[in-house]
């Protein structure tokens, strides 16, 4: 086990206050105390943690920008967003108790005045990154990744998912298997569409997809295509809970069962997902940690720790309800 500065205080024979004043370089301190302390220090072997120095020594917080595309900001702005909220909340959190503080700004507000910057979402664009990085300020995307473009980035593994999810359905013997998904330039519904399209290919079944316009809601004209070109399926897997849950509804119009007919699974678990009639079967994103893992690695950037650019992606969860069988 690593010493404790309380450790480095006791073999000194000294305060913690003393210990952290000669480590810090700050205060008077008198030789022979100012001797014992780096005596201990280098028996113990101590190391003090870097964040904790530079917090020490900082006087003023973090001041850091929240930044997201168009659409996001205006619904994290009135908190109606049932996934970014909670991300957002993980991220203040996280800044409360680490001398940080945040702005949510849109996405043409690169001001300099910022720190460091959080992106979110996946309307974050190459140019929003180039954009941010022309400040020189640290930057971390938060549900969004893009290829080739080498920036930190905190995303969940919706490919795992949806290959876990395929398994699940194909193994009740589910073969007709439709995904509906939001727009393949956002990393998070990509990632679960190349895993769903890698199951039923490896399975050697035929994939179906469609895309969702959550904003002008064309789930009715894809239903109606979905049963008059391909028939009924036997299960759909909408690539966040909004789609599945109005496939499910559009379903039932069409006095469809379910999931006695059609199973349902869907992805996020947003708190929707719970009420609905059945309820859904989806795939739990740890929408909290992502905030919290985002602001945890900008901050190691903002002190000039692990400067290399790193991609970290948290598994999900299943969550099985009674939407599908």
């Amino acid at each position: 086990m690593s010493a404790k500065l309380s450790d480095v205080a006791k073999l000194a024979e000294v305060s913690t206050a003393t210990v952290s004043r000669v480590l810090n370089k700050s205060g008077y301190v008198s030789k022979k105390s100012r001797e014992k302390v780096m005596l201990a220090v280098e028996e113990l072997e101590y190391k003090p943690s870097k964040v904790a120095s530079f917090l020490a020594s900082r006087k003023l917080a973090f001041n850091i920008g929240i930044v997201a595309g168009k659409r996001l900001f205006r619904v994290l702005s009135d908190q109606s967003d049932q996934f970014y909220t909670i991300v957002l909340k993980g991220i203040e959190e996280f800044f409360a108790g680490n001398n940080m503080r945040g702005s949510l700004v849109p996405s043409n507000d690169f001001s300099e005045d910022y720190d460091g910057y959080l992106l979110i979402g996946g309307e974050i664009t190459e140019e929003d990154i180039k954009k941010a990085k022309e400040t020189k300020k640290p930057v971390v995307l938060i549900d969004q990744y893009l290829a080739g473009v080498k920036v930190d980035c905190v995303v969940s593994d919706g490919y795992d998912g949806a290959i876990y999810g395929m398994k699940k359905l194909i193994s009740k013997g589910l073969k007709k298997i439709v995904n509906i998904h939001g727009p393949l330039s956002h990393f998070g519904f990509k990632d679960r569409f190349d895993g769903y399209i890698s199951a039923m290919e490896g399975a050697g079944y035929l994939p179906k997809a469609y895309e969702y316009d959550e904003d002008n809601d064309n789930m009715s004209a894809i239903i109606d295509l979905l049963l008059s070109r391909y028939g009924l399926p036997d299960a759909v897997f909408g690539c966040n809970d909004t789609a599945a849950i109005r496939a499910m509804e559009e379903l039932q119009a069409r006095g469809i069962k379910i999931p006695e007919e059609v199973s349902i699974l869907g992805f996020d678990d947003i708190v929707n997902s719970s009420a609905t009639t059945p309820s859904l079967t989806t795939f739990k994103i740890f929408k909290h940690e992502m905030g919290v893992v985002g602001s945890r690695r900008l901050q190691s950037l903002l002190i000039g720790n692990e400067p290399r650019p790193t991609k970290i992606s948290l598994f999900t969860e299943f969550v099985q309800r009674e939407s599908t069988l």
